[in-house]
């Protein structure tokens, strides 16, 4: 709930934000994605990787930023299609064997869920976020995001069962934010 939000330490120009995020169960939100969108927007030219390995995307869930190119490179035995279909940019990269990659930008924030066409039970998450300002949580539930300059944010927690929270915020130094998700 909104309730348990906590703000502390209101004293510097850019701030070290962390906190705790945790599922509705009260348990941590293991890989919660954590983003605080403000004016700053992300350089477009960042890179990222997704691996193919062992019938599995690695890593299971990534936060990046809008622009970020993100290889696939099939190090499994077989061959995998990576396509996704869902609100950040649509592609599909076609069928590719082992020892190859393709990429693919990056352009719209958004959630890319990441699947191959011949192997149903792959599946992987990436957000696609319009901000620099972005984190996983560990396996604890906690996060941490440095150099967030002083100003009005929205703060994004999602977690891949669904639960989700957003709130605006005004950011003017160190705060820690703990909050729960939501169904």
């Amino acid at each position: 709930m909104l309730t348990s939000l906590l703000l502390l330490g209101l004293t510097r120009l850019e701030s070290t934000l962390s906190g705790t995020v945790s599922l509705p169960n009260g348990r941590p939100a293991y890989q919660a994605i954590v983003s605080f969108t403000g004016s700053t927007r992300p350089k477009p030219g960042g890179k990222a990787v997704v691996d193919q390995k062992d019938r599995t995307f690695l890593p299971h869930v990534s936060v990046v930023p809008v622009g970020t190119r993100v290889q696939f490179p099939n190090n499994d035995i077989v061959f995998h299609n990576v396509f996704t279909e869902f609100n950040s940019t649509k592609f599909d990269l076609g069928n590719y064997p082992k020892g190859t990659s393709r990429s693919q930008v990056l352009t719209r924030p958004g959630l890319a869920v990441i699947l191959c066409s011949i192997h149903p039970e792959m599946c992987a998450y990436v957000m696609v976020v319009d901000t620099p300002f972005c984190a996983l949580t560990d396996k604890k539930g906690h996060y941490q995001i440095s150099g967030v300059p002083s100003g009005h944010y929205k703060v994004t927690f999602w977690h891949e069962s669904g639960a989700k929270t957003a709130f605006d915020t005004d950011i003017a130094g160190n705060a820690p934010i703990n909050i729960p998700l939501k169904k």
